[in-house]
């Protein structure tokens, strides 16, 4: 269940001996408020959902140090952490303006540090990927796709945030570390005819890595391979390109290696003949954070690419 907090940011008034202005310091707790990356213009980028939560962690750095020269020396702030979403309600100042609205923060209340120090972040999601978070090698990751098909999402370092920023309100944009993948299906046949789907397979592709998001996000495949089915069962193709199967998410990767398609053809006069064909290579680097969808087109004999449609696929 959500609770709602209400956070006040007043301004601290202390008298002193000596004429100097009061500095304006108040406690204020880190809240976050996570975005994802597009690929595709006007696409609705926040797709975090109340029930999402994530692993942040934060260094600190003095006034004047930055991230770029003084990352090996930063010390660490928040170790990793899961933030959970809250209705949070803010007054900015000492003005009778509020907002409410839905922010993520750790559960052990940590507040900013000094407005003349900097914190920066690193975070990904879900929190059960249960990522590695350092400031060398970033947010890591191993996985193997047959056994858990997670959606990862991570950030870039987001560097020297001040509290005195946004109302202490940190905006982390993710982006996906893995690719997807599935397919649509037609048929080339008359009306009277049918072609009946029965199993889509690619050959060869990875599926076990590591990876890291510094100093750039790159993957470290295994060199073991596997066939890898998107669908099996008997469905009735039409005219016009159906989506079938599974949409899988694998490992950004340059395929090298064919499909192979299985169906049953049936005549106008009701006999059936089985068919299984592998298509011409796929030869193309599947990309992190894109989606791909294939577009078959199955004849009496043959089986051709009529489409290749490249879109982003995490909305």
């Amino acid at each position: 269940m959500k609770r709602s907090i209400y956070i006040l940011a007043t301004v601290l008034t202390v008298g002193c001996a000596i004429d100097m202005p009061d500095v304006y310091d108040p406690e204020l707790r880190i809240l976050f408020q996570p975005g994802v990356y597009s690929h595709i213009e006007q696409v609705e980028s926040n797709r975090f959902t109340p029930d999402m939560t994530m692993g942040v962690c934060a260094w600190l750095l003095g006034e004047d140090e930055s991230w770029q020269q003084n990352a090996g020396n930063a010390t660490p702030y928040l170790s990793l952490s899961e933030a959970y979403s809250q209705d949070v309600t803010v007054q900015k100042g000492d003005s009778n303006i509020t907002h409410t609205d839905t922010y993520w923060m750790v559960s052990d209340s940590t507040l900013w540090p000094a407005t003349t120090e900097t914190l920066t972040f690193l975070a990904y999601a879900p929190y059960e990927a249960h990522c590695g978070c350092d400031a060398v090698k970033g947010v890591t990751y191993t996985t193997n796709t047959l056994d858990s098909q997670v959606d990862l999402l991570y950030t870039t370092p987001h560097t020297e945030r001040y509290k005195s920023s946004n109302g202490g309100i940190v905006q982390l944009l993710f982006d996906h570390a893995l690719c997807c993948v599935n397919f649509r299906v037609k048929n080339r046949v008359t009306t009277d005819e049918k072609i009946t789907l029965k199993r889509i397979t690619i050959d060869k592709v990875h599926y076990k890595g590591s990876f890291a998001s510094m100093c750039t996000p790159q993957w470290q495949l295994d060199e073991a391979t596997t066939s890898l089915c998107f669908y099996e069962g008997a469905h009735t193709t039409q005219g016009l390109p159906e989506e079938v199967g599974e949409s899988l998410l694998l490992l950004p990767q340059q395929l090298d290696t064919q499909m192979t398609v299985e169906w049953e053809y049936t005549t106008a006069a009701g006999t059936s003949i089985e068919q299984r064909l592998q298509t011409i290579p796929l030869n193309m680097v599947l990309n992190a954070g894109w989606g791909y969808t294939y577009t078959l087109s199955i004849g009496i004999d043959d089986v051709k690419f009529l489409k290749e449609i490249v879109e982003h696929r995490f909305k």
